[in-house]
């Protein structure tokens, strides 16, 4: 009798066995085919070069009308203007909207033929009903120090409260872009609990009162840095959209149509901390900008940074790195066919912090303190970088 007893555990155990990797297998597959196709994290330097100019307070858009000529503006309750400077933080021009109000403007856009789009749809709260986006031409053909713009008016077309509850508070738009006569607005989400989602939402870039229709939403990350999206921007002459959070700048392409989140998507983390930054704008080439607001103890600075050629960077990964669970709070899992000379770990500052036994597939980092911190591994000719967050 013991003999059976056995025996017929062994084949239960087996069958349930059997049953369970299927059934994982199933998920799995459907996940994938639920995901866009991720290209990776890496790591970029961010390099400040000028502290904006003192009327620049809390810059929050930003938009190149000429070479060395970028235009940006204060956001909630300011005055209703822009500000032109240059590279080394002198102020150009100012120019006021005249028949505009500044109740929360956040991010510019600009159309191919520089006509800048003023996003004064900043909704922390989430309760406004007089959403808008103001039009004007561009600003370098504008004569004396005045313009009147064209207004959007705009409601979304799934929200019914004001405001909803906290744990759909995901109608604060602070990105906005403009692509082939259409405007793509980004929100920040601010749900409680948060639940890391993006929305993206389309409309006409024409006067009148329009319907922003939700389209689309992406996955940013289960932290505020991470998640809350505080600016966009659209390369017309790659096609490549970026969003932009206090920690990273995240990069699609490789899409169909205006699929944007379907396509590839590589975030870049920034090599170290920044301020609240709010303002972000390709600048030709790899080349973007970026601005800060300011403290109580300095001025908000203009920051640039150049991206690698993402199907380099693919090129670079194909040793085949994975590294899970990320974040994590105790161990990280490393796989990969090659095994790599030497394994560090840096802090956000790129502060040497401990290296790992290279022969180890479990990477201890229960005594790390909680934070964010890139993990290089080197291969002899070459070395990859990794963001990490240690919970």
């Amino acid at each position: 009798m013991p003999i059976k007893t056995t025996i017929y555990g062994d084949k239960f155990n087996s069958a349930r066995w059997r049953l369970m990797l299927v059934i994982l297998l199933i998920l799995m597959i459907f996940f994938l085919l639920l995901k866009p196709t991720a290209t990776g994290q890496f790591v970029i330097q961010v390099k400040a070069i000028a502290a904006l100019p003192d009327q620049l307070d809390e810059s929050s858009g930003l938009a190149i009308t000429a070479p060395n000529r970028l235009w940006s503006h204060n956001d909630s309750d300011n005055r209703n203007e822009l500000f032109c400077f240059d590279t080394t933080g002198n102020l150009l021009k100012q120019l006021t909207v005249y028949n505009a109000l500044n109740i929360d403007w956040e991010d510019l856009a600009m159309d191919s033929e520089k006509n800048i789009y003023i996003n004064d749809a900043g909704n922390n709260n989430n309760d406004r009903q007089d959403l808008r986006i103001y039009r004007i031409p561009n600003p370098d053909l504008v004569e004396g120090d005045f313009v009147e713009a064209a207004v959007i008016d705009f409601h979304f077309e799934d929200q019914v409260a004001f405001p909803p509850p906290p744990n759909n508070h995901n109608f604060d738009i602070e990105g906005i872009i403009w692509r082939e006569g259409m405007l793509y607005l980004f929100t920040k989400n601010r749900s409680d609990p948060l639940n890391g989602y993006c929305k993206m939402y389309r409309m006409p870039a024409l006067a009148g009162e329009h319907t922003a229709m939700l389209i689309d939403s992406v996955y940013m990350g289960n932290t505020n840095d991470e998640a809350r999206v505080t600016a966009a921007d659209y390369n017309e002459s790659t096609g490549e959209l970026a969003l932009l959070t206090r920690t990273k700048v995240v990069i699609f392409t490789n899409y169909e149509g205006d699929r944007f989140f379907d396509g590839q998507k590589t975030t870049f983390y920034f090599s170290s901390p920044q301020g609240q930054v709010e303002a972000l704008v390709f600048a030709g080439g790899r080349t973007l900008y970026m601005t800060e607001e300011k403290t109580k103890s300095k001025r908000g600075n203009l920051y640039t940074f150049e991206l690698p050629l993402i199907n380099d960077i693919i090129e670079k990964d194909k040793i085949g790195i994975m590294l899970y669970p990320n974040p994590t709070s105790d161990f990280l899992t490393l796989n990969t066919h090659k095994k790599p000379y030497k394994i560090e770990l840096f802090d956000s500052e790129g502060t040497f912090v401990t290296n790992f036994n290279r022969h180890s597939t479990q990477l201890n980092l229960k005594e790390i303190a909680a934070g964010t911190y890139i993990m290089r591994l080197n291969f002899g000719d070459k070395t990859i970088s990794k963001h990490i967050i240690k919970l």
